[in-house]
């Protein structure tokens, strides 16, 4: 009997869309075929990761910060650990985890004289390999940065590509951003958008029904009143700010919907204090992590997303499967979901099945709140079109597959340089 292919999925400490992409596909993985090994932070490994049948969790400390004098210990660390697990894939999410994963992979490479490799009898029939094949998931644009730290993630993508077999891009931007890059290309790169458990995220029958008001009370909000709301970490590249200052427009327009703020994170004390500035704190409710998005989503009148950098928001598509309007900044895969095909004679446009904005500008944004509120028939009846075709075409049964057709690829046809020559 032939052994299951061995995947490492290392992912460091997450809280928002990241932790739901790594969750939906190592639960969705066919356990059959592929062994699974995930390495995470000890905290999240037993808190968060816990229920994942037929998962070996192995904690792994990487920190969450830019930079930080603990990543040479995770990168030692991970090197040990590749090193017992002697997975076929290991398979990095984010640019902190695979700085560092591919980093201990070629620490692998330069210990380990060619004649000590190992063998494993996998169902790709007796193959031999020195180090595992690595399959990196960028998840959010890194390289368009102007400033310091975009130069720096662009010297370390040059330099650690040599030790890349595949890199997976959620959106078509960061797609093209990486299929540019030197020892990288398109060869090396493959699309596959973010994807949604459709069962988990499908109206109930009370919103479908024009249940709205029961699920605004359910939360703790007035029937007759508007509620707008957004869902993000609280962290500056967020845009939250930008939020609060477009809620503060709109009460200048004559418009004070309550607004919903889920999610936690650093800046969550700052964000109180400064809707308190705007004059805004009793119509904005902090509501902290939840765990019932879909009821959530269901109290809105308007989700809005206002970051400055996304690849392809888990965020957005929940409420557009949910059938809830959305304004959005234009950033990162944002148009891509919205946006329903390119305007190709093939492809079905939907126009204002969101609405876009500029990041950072908070004028916009409120004047396209204003505007839902304003046409709910209409934002409806785009809404209820975008969640069909969010059904059709972000799965996330599609997603892991097309990700299980990437680790097969990968061990047939590895793209990377041998690191000896």
């Amino acid at each position: 009997m032939s052994l299951r292919i061995r995947v490492l999925e290392v992912v460091r400490p997450s809280l928002g869309g990241m932790k739901k992409h790594v969750r939906g596909l190592v639960k969705g993985l066919d356990k059959d075929r592929f062994e699974v090994f995930l390495a995470a932070p000890k905290d999240e490994v037993f808190n968060q990761w816990g229920d994942l049948e037929g998962v070996e969790h192995i904690p792994l400390e990487i920190s969450g910060r830019r930079a930080a004098p603990s990543d040479m210990i995770a990168c030692l660390k991970l090197r040990k650990l590749i090193k017992t697990v002697r997975p076929d894939i290991c398979h990095f999410h984010g640019f902190k985890a695979a700085a560092i994963g591919r980093l201990a992979v070629a620490l692998c490479s330069l210990s380990a004289p060619l004649e000590l490799r190992w063998h494993r009898e996998t169902s790709t029939a007796g193959r031999w390999a020195s180090n595992p094949q690595v399959v990196y998931t960028v998840h959010n644009s890194v390289l368009s940065r102007l400033d310091t730290r975009g130069k720096f993630c662009l010297y370390t993508e040059h330099a650690l590509s040599r030790f890349t077999d595949r890199i997976i891009a959620v959106s078509k931007g960061i797609y093209q951003e990486y299929a540019c890059l030197p020892r990288v290309g398109p060869e090396k790169i493959r699309h596959i958008p973010n994807g949604i458990d459709l069962e988990q995220f499908r109206p109930t029958a009370r919103f479908m029904n024009q249940g709205r008001e029961q699920s605004k009370k359910a939360i703790g909000c007035i029937s007759e009143i508007p509620v707008v709301g957004l869902v993000s970490r609280l962290i500056p590249d967020k845009g939250i700010k930008t939020f609060l200052v477009a809620i503060a427009a709109l009460r200048r327009m004559g418009f004070e919907p309550q607004v919903l703020i889920a999610g936690d994170g650093p800046s969550g004390s700052e964000l109180k204090a400064f809707a308190g500035e705007l004059g805004i704190a009793d119509q904005v409710r902090f509501l902290g992590f939840i765990d019932d998005m879909v009821s959530f989503y269901e109290a809105l009148d308007v989700f809005v997303l206002s970051s400055f950098s996304e690849g392809m928001p888990l965020a957005v598509i929940e409420a557009m499967a949910i059938g809830v309007p959305v304004v959005a900044t234009k950033t990162g895969g944002v148009a891509e979901i919205v946006a329903i095909g390119d305007g190709g004679a093939e492809d079905v446009v939907i126009p204002a099945a969101s609405r876009l904005v500029a990041p950072g500008d908070p004028e916009a944004m409120a004047a396209c709140i204003r505007d839902v509120l304003l046409y709910p028939e209409e934002s409806r009846s785009f809404a209820d079109r975008a969640r069909l075709y969010i059904n059709e075409n972000f799965s996330l049964e599609e997603m892991v597959r097309k990700t299980e057709r990437v680790y097969e690829e990968v061990l047939t046809c590895p793209g990377r340089e041998d690191p000896q020559q």
